[in-house]
């Protein structure tokens, strides 16, 4: 309707709509790429104790004297609430969608999607479990991480795999999404990345069972 102002009114409220799906895309990606690089850090660092019980615990000393564990784990936890929210904020009509297109469709990035809803349900309860773990036995040592492991070998093996492919399947669906790169260059660069650090954290989990299990 033009009497009255009516269609200008609707305007300004798709105009806002927009402006906030935008608002909310970007920090979508901001915080997914955020975590994806604490997930592959945290990766790497865990990984100091293939060089040994000393280098594994001057880094969690440093890292505990500067208070970058006790200010790390509230801002990951914020950032990974507003990741959430930017991600399940249009979940209804995204489920709907889903069915649809799967039985229409049945194309890849669909099952994809599937399982990274699938893989963050999983991944949260597992994070809270390990965060409890990690607090409730503070501070962290190589003795203390080795006695975790190996009577919750189950928790961290899945924290590993499913970790991994959300991080990277989000990677993928956000790069085709902005059209960065086409999903034929950046699939089997993400596959790549994804075995290198899936390999890594199995190293790392057997040499912790095997620390563990020495005693």
């Amino acid at each position: 309707m033009r009497n009255g102002g009516g269609l200008v009114l609707d305007e300004r409220v798709l105009g806002r709509t927009i402006r906030t799906d935008l608002y909310l895309d970007l920090a979508e990606l901001f915080s997914g790429l955020f975590l994806v690089g604490f997930l592959w850090t945290h990766m790497l660092f865990v990984a100091a104790i293939l060089w040994g019980e000393v280098p594994y615990n001057t880094l969690a000393a440093f890292l505990d004297r500067y208070y970058l564990s006790y200010t790390g784990i509230p801002l990951l936890g914020l950032i990974a609430a507003v990741h959430v929210f930017a991600v399940t904020r249009r979940f209804p009509q995204q489920y709907r969608v889903f069915w649809r297109h799967l039985r229409t469709l049945n194309h890849p990035d669909t099952w994809t999607w599937f399982f990274q809803l699938i893989t963050a349900f999983g991944i949260t309860v597992l994070v809270l479990i390990h965060v409890w773990l990690v607090l409730t036995n503070w501070p962290i040592t190589a003795a203390k991480s080795a006695e975790r492991i190996v009577s919750y070998w189950w928790l961290y093996l899945s924290l590993l795999f499913l970790g991994e492919y959300h991080a990277s399947f989000g990677l993928y669906r956000q790069f085709v999404k902005w059209g960065w790169i086409s999903r034929h260059r950046i699939g089997p660069v993400l596959k790549l990345f994804t075995l290198l650090i899936v390999g890594l954290g199995l190293v790392t989990l057997w040499v912790f069972l095997r620390m563990g299990r020495e005693g």
